[in-house]
C-alpha cells in the first residue's frame, strides 16, 4: 500500500499531458473562432519562428530534419498546450497548496 502514493502521482502526471493536450486544442479552436486574426497572425509568427529556427548555420544533415519535421501549426499548437499547461498548474496550484497543508 506504500506505492499507492507513486501510482497517485503518476496518473496525476499522465492526465495532466493529455488533459494539457485536449485544452490546447480546445483554446485553439476557440481562438480561431473568436479571434481569427490573432490566429493568423500566430500562424505568421510560427512561421518567422520556424525561419529563425532553420537559418542557424547549423549543420546540413541536422537542419533539413529539422525543416522536414518542423511546422508552423505544430508551433502554434505547442504554444497552446504550453499556455494550456500554465493554466491547469495555476487551477490546481491552490488545491495542492491546500492539501499539503492540511496534511
Amino acid at each position: 500500500m506504500r506505492d499507492f502514493p507513486d501510482v497517485l502521482r503518476a496518473l496525476f502526471s499522465v492526465g495532466n499531458i493529455v488533459l494539457s493536450l485536449i485544452l490546447g486544442a480546445v483554446l485553439l479552436v476557440f481562438v480561431g473562432v473568436h479571434w481569427p486574426e490573432a490566429l493568423s497572425a500566430s500562424l505568421r509568427w510560427a512561421h518567422d519562428v520556424k525561419e529563425i529556427i532553420t537559418g542557424t548555420p547549423l549543420n546540413p544533415k541536422y537542419n533539413v530534419w529539422i525543416e522536414f519535421l518542423l511546422d508552423d501549426r505544430q508551433l502554434v499548437f505547442m504554444f497552446f498546450i504550453v499556455l494550456a499547461r500554465i493554466l491547469l498548474a495555476l487551477i490546481a496550484w491552490p488545491f495542492f497548496a491546500l492539501h499539503r497543508r492540511l496534511s
